[in-house]
């Protein structure tokens, strides 16, 4: 499986995430486990190799 870290202003604020669903300036995370979380910020950066998201915002 291809889960992702998700990092904001260089801390990672949630793991193990499998959908990323983006509104506007806001982003809607859900984990592998069905934790949600929603943040305010845009993404700038999803590196698969890496297993990363970066968000800004």
């Amino acid at each position: 499986m291809c889960e992702l870290k998700v990092i904001l202003k260089g801390k990672t604020i949630m793991e193990d995430v499998v959908r990323i669903t983006a509104d506007k300036d806001a982003i809607k995370l859900q984990s592998l486990l069905g934790e949600s979380k929603t943040i305010k910020g845009k993404i700038v950066d999803i590196n698969l190799t890496k297993q990363e998201a970066i968000i800004e915002g």
